[in-house]
C-alpha cells in the first residue's frame, strides 16, 4: 500500500467500508490529481477490485473509466459527463463494481456538473464516482453536498523529479547579464522541459493504448472459458488512440510540471530574498544550500530581489497563456541574472 500516512489512512478507512458493505457512491478526493489525490483514488480502486498495487491493472480494467480535460479549453464538457453516466449505467463486465475517476474535477464546466447531479442523486447499484481535485471549492455546492469528501495532503517530493538536480545546478549558477550568457542559461533550462515532454508523451501513449485495448476487449464476444478468456490476447482490430486526445493530455501534464519547475525557481528566489533581509536565518526551502543562496545576495538590493520573485509570476502567466517556453524563459534568465 502507499507509504503516505494520509493515503494509508484513506485505504484503511475504505477497506473497512467495503467489508461492511457501506461504500459510498461518490467521493471527492481533495488532493493533487498527479500526486496524493491520484494515489488515494488508485488505492481505493485497488481495494474495491481486489487487484495488485500496479496502476496498469486499473487502467486496463474495463469496469473503470478515467476522465480528464482533453481539449484546448482544458475543460470537461457536458458530452463527457453524459458519456460517463451512460458508462456507469451499464452492467459490470466482471459482475462487480463500475467506477469512474474524474481527474481535475474542478474543470468540469457548470453544464457537466449539473448533468452529473442526477447520477449523484440516484446512483446505479454498485457504481462509484471519484472526483479528484486540488480545488474542491470550485465544484458546485450541490455536487459537494452529494459526495463524501476525502482530504489528502500533497506528499509529492519534487526532489525526485528527473529535472530537479539539473534545475538546482542552474539556480546555483545564475547567468551574467551579457546577452550570450542569458540565452545560454535559458537554453539549458529548456533542455529538461523538452525531455519532460518526450517522457510524458511516452507514458500517455502507453496509458491510452491500454485503455483502448480494454474498451475493445469489453466489446469482444466471449470465447473459450468465458469472458475473461476473451481478454487474454489483444484483438488485431484494436483502434489507434486519437492523436488529439493524447496531445491534449500531454499538454496538460507538461503545463503541470512546468508549474512545478517554476515553483522550485521561485522558492529559491524567496530564500535569496529572506537571506538578504536576515543572513543568519537558514533558508526555508533549501536548507542545505545556505552558502550558495547567501552568495547571491551580494550587490543585490531588497527591491531587486523582490522583483525576481514577482518576475516568476509573470513567466508563469505567459506559459499559462501558451507562450512558448523558448520565448518566455529568456525573460526569466534576464530577471535572475547577476550584475
Amino acid at each position: 500500500m502507499p507509504a503516505s500516512p494520509d493515503i494509508a489512512a484513506v485505504a484503511d478507512h475504505f477497506r473497512r467500508a467495503i467489508a461492511a458493505g457501506r461504500m459510498p457512491h461518490a467521493l471527492i478526493v481533495s488532493g493533487r490529481p498527479r500526486g496524493g489525490g491520484l494515489a488515494a483514488a488508485e488505492s481505493i480502486l485497488h481495494l474495491l477490485y481486489d487487484t495488485p498495487d500496479a496502476p496498469a491493472d486499473l487502467y486496463k480494467n474495463v469496469d473503470i473509466r478515467w476522465v480528464e480535460p482533453e481539449s484546448k479549453s482544458r475543460q470537461i464538457r457536458a458530452e463527457d459527463a453524459r458519456g460517463l453516466i451512460d458508462f456507469l449505467a451499464l452492467t459490470s463486465y466482471e459482475g462487480g463494481w463500475k467506477a469512474c475517476v474524474i481527474l481535475f474535477a474542478d474543470r468540469l464546466n457548470p453544464d457537466a456538473q449539473n448533468i452529473l447531479l442526477k447520477t449523484l442523486e440516484e446512483p446505479p447499484p454498485n457504481s462509484l464516482l471519484i472526483l479528484v481535485t486540488a480545488a474542491p471549492s470550485a465544484l458546485l455546492a450541490t455536487v459537494r453536498s452529494r459526495a463524501q469528501t476525502v482530504d489528502v495532503a500533497d506528499t509529492e517530493d519534487l526532489t525526485a523529479k528527473p529535472w530537479y538536480p539539473y534545475v538546482l545546478d542552474l539556480l546555483r549558477n545564475p547567468p551574467a547579464r551579457r546577452p550570450a550568457d542569458v540565452f545560454a542559461w535559458s537554453d539549458q533550462l529548456l533542455a529538461p522541459l523538452a525531455e519532460l515532454e518526450d517522457r510524458v508523451r511516452a507514458e500517455e501513449e502507453q496509458r491510452a493504448t491500454a485503455a483502448a485495448e480494454a474498451e475493445v476487449q469489453a466489446k469482444a464476444p466471449a470465447k473459450g472459458k468465458g469472458r475473461k478468456a476473451a481478454r487474454a490476447t489483444p484483438p488485431d482490430d484494436m483502434p489507434k488512440v486519437a492523436k488529439d486526445t493524447i496531445d491534449a493530455r500531454v499538454a496538460t501534464r507538461v503545463k503541470e510540471e512546468q508549474e512545478e519547475l517554476l515553483s522550485v525557481v521561485q522558492d529559491w528566489q524567496r530564500d535569496v530574498l529572506a537571506a538578504l533581509k536576515d543572513p543568519a536565518t537558514p533558508p526555508l526551502h533549501f536548507p542545505s544550500e545556505g552558502q550558495a543562496i547567501l552568495s547571491q545576495t551580494g550587490g543585490l538590493t531588497f527591491p531587486a530581489a523582490l522583483r525576481r520573485v514577482t518576475a516568476i509570476e509573470e513567466i508563469r502567466d505567459l506559459l499559462a497563456h501558451n507562450i512558448r517556453p523558448a520565448l518566455a524563459l529568456p525573460r526569466l534568465a534576464r530577471a535572475l541574472a547577476h550584475p
